[in-house]
């Protein structure tokens, strides 16, 4: 699977850097996430305690808090934990935030929960699609909403389905290596407006 990509001539520039997207080995757990809530390291609504600053004793801790600080995403990890609680649970009434928590879905590592973005959905849509209208419309895909939920949820079911190899089912965490796959193709096909190359006569 990891040869694909090179069969397929996809440029490595459009491929994961796995320097910068080391594959996650570690799972997290709904219970978890009830002991962050029972020792009021969140709230009610999953987002971080106020006074969490005083309860970090660890280092990484305090890095990776800093870290999503300072980049502005603290309100984000609750769609990641909403994920990780949700994640047998495919009626959710979440519309925003997709990307965010489905990775937490993901991170349970229950079968059937990868990672998406849109340039996976992109590939995997193109790949479904017998309609030129619409691929034209995914190829210019630039985030994910509600409106992608049903396509997300193919997604997901396709992955779990018959038209998979059972021997690629098999694999541990199977889906890792089909979103790095789905990632590179879907980065490679995206609609890029064609540079302006007319050069104004002095």
């Amino acid at each position: 699977m990891e040869r694909i990509p090179d069969k397929l001539e996809i440029p490595t520039k459009k491929r994961i850097s796995v320097s910068s997207y080391p594959k996650i080995e570690f799972d997290i757990s709904k219970e978890e996430i009830q002991s962050l809530l029972d020792k009021k390291i969140l709230d009610d609504n999953l987002n971080f305690a106020t006074d969490i600053t005083t309860k970090l004793t660890d280092p990484l801790s305090k890095l990776l808090y800093a870290t999503s600080w300072k980049n502005g995403d603290l309100k984000k990890v609750k769609h990641i934990i909403k994920g990780i609680v949700d994640s047998e649970n495919e009626n959710s009434d979440q519309d925003d935030a997709l990307v965010f928590y489905q990775f937490g879905k993901y991170l349970t590592k229950v079968v059937g929960q990868p990672i998406i973005d849109q340039q996976v959905i992109r590939a995997y849509g193109i790949y479904t699609s017998i309609d030129n209208g619409e691929v034209e419309k995914l190829r210019k895909l630039e985030a994910l909403d509600k409106t992608h939920k049903t396509i997300i949820n193919d997604y997901k079911t396709w992955l779990t389905s018959k038209n998979l190899k059972r021997e690629l089912k098999n694999e541990k965490d199977y889906t890792y290596y089909i979103d790095k796959l789905l990632f590179a193709t879907g980065k490679t096909i995206k609609f890029r407006k064609p540079r302006n190359t007319n050069s104004s006569l002095a």
